[in-house]
């Protein structure tokens, strides 16, 4: 699977940006755009390159990909994977993004569900009204759609935490088995392809298509990056644009077929959009002016002392520190205008989550960067009395907590402690 995202992006970079499958396509050709399952995720995140993924590649490319008249673009729902006051905001912010692109259809998941009616009935109104599910009959003051109709295409979706969240949206749930059969009948009867959206895993996806094999498309969930290839049970092709929004997947059909799918990660040669920068930007502009770095819930004061407090007798330590990026993390962060944003500055300065850690205002030496502490622990107590407390020994596993996978898929602690060590 790396194989294919790295001679994808290669050839993406090539040509300088992907073109779109339909240019050269008979007339009657549909091309059927889908991303989603964003998880907050709205930027690219990490620390190696290249990064993948965010709102603004992929407005940019679902705009290059469209094809007027003949493009219909999905949303696979979990824009946002929590119920917090910056959770929100993605939300919004994605909402907002959906309307600009014309998204025809948005699975409404259990993550936005729990949300609760007003909230949930505020990112309808932004989004024009896109969110689409078989789980909930409608009910209270959010309405939505049952299944939203589209060039050859009919559209639902189906996520028992939406059905579970039914109290919440003040509507009523609907059997699974019930919804299905109501789509698949309805697509019958006006002579469209049935598509499904759905909460489940590729296992989850088969074992439907093998029940319902009249569907045309089941979109499904998985935590592994889009697949080269879409899976296939009998005439219903299964397809999903992986986790975190770093893929676009395009498929082109005609005359009742799936005649061509492609896996398109959003990588750093497609160039951001302009619309959606400018949501980004007025996100983060919202998260700063709402002052929601300052209200990290704080620990115990860890006894940190800052990197500058070792320099006086760890000097060859403290200036390999001093020289490497560790020493400017919190700077790349300011450079994006993110230097308030939760989600990331945790890894980018030293005790964000302790009552002695770094606070935006004071901004202490040390603490303000990726710190001697962040991987020693507090040594407030050492400096103190160095023989009485020594440090603790730490290893790969100080590391592991900031390059995670998600952040930093090429990480290697072997070729990066040669960059550090001391």
């Amino acid at each position: 699977m790396r194989v294919f995202w790295g001679l994808s992006a290669l050839l993406m970079l090539i040509a300088g940006m992907v073109r779109p499958a339909d240019s050269q396509a008979a007339p009657d050709t549909w091309t059927l755009l889908i991303s989603g399952d964003t998880q907050g995720y709205l930027s690219p995140c990490g620390c190696t390159k290249p990064m993948i993924g965010g709102i603004r590649r992929r407005a940019a490319l679902v705009r290059q990909l469209t094809v007027p008249g003949r493009t219909v673009v999905l949303e696979a729902g979990r824009a946002s994977g929590g119920l917090g006051r910056q959770d929100v905001l993605k939300t919004e912010t994605l909402a907002q993004l959906w309307q600009a692109l014309g998204v025809d259809a948005v699975a409404l998941s259990g993550a936005e569900a729990r949300l609760g009616s007003a909230q949930l009935a505020q990112v309808q109104r932004l989004s024009g009204d896109r969110m689409t599910t078989l789980a909930v009959e409608p009910g209270g003051d959010v309405t939505w759609e049952r299944w939203i109709e589209r060039g050859p295409f009919l559209i639902g979706s189906l996520d028992p935490a939406a059905a579970q969240a039914a109290t919440l949206l003040g509507g009523t749930p609907v059997p699974e088995a019930t919804a299905i059969a109501a789509l698949v009948a309805e697509a019958e009867a006006l002579e469209k392809a049935p598509i499904l959206m759905m909460d489940g895993n590729a296992e989850a996806a088969r074992a439907t298509a093998r029940a319902w094999p009249k569907l045309a498309l089941i979109i499904y969930r998985s935590d592994e990056q889009a697949a080269a290839d879409p899976l296939k049970e009998g005439q219903t092709w299964l397809v999903s644009p992986g986790p975190k929004g770093k893929a676009v997947l395009q498929l082109n059909f005609r005359e009742g077929e799936w005649l061509r799918y492609q896996a398109l990660p959003l990588g750093p040669e497609i160039e951001d959009d302009p619309e959606a920068a400018a949501l980004f930007r007025q996100y983060v502009d919202q998260v700063r002016e709402e002052q929601l770095l300052e209200q990290v819930p704080r620990g115990a004061a860890a006894g940190l002392a800052g990197s500058d407090a070792c320099m006086s007798c760890h000097n060859d330590a403290y200036n390999t520190w001093h020289a490497s990026a560790h020493a400017k993390a919190l700077r790349t962060l300011e450079q994006e205008h993110q230097d308030r944003d939760p989600d990331c500055v945790g890894c980018h300065v030293v005790g964000l989550d302790r009552a002695d850690g770094f606070n935006p205002p004071e901004r202490v030496t040390g603490l303000d960067a990726v710190g001697c502490e962040s991987c020693h622990g507090g040594g407030k107590a050492h400096v103190t009395a160095p023989f009485e407390n020594p440090m603790p020994k730490v290893g790969k596993e100080s590391c592991m907590t900031c390059h995670v996978p998600d952040h930093s898929p090429t990480f290697d602690y072997e070729s990066y402690w040669e960059k550090i060590k001391h």
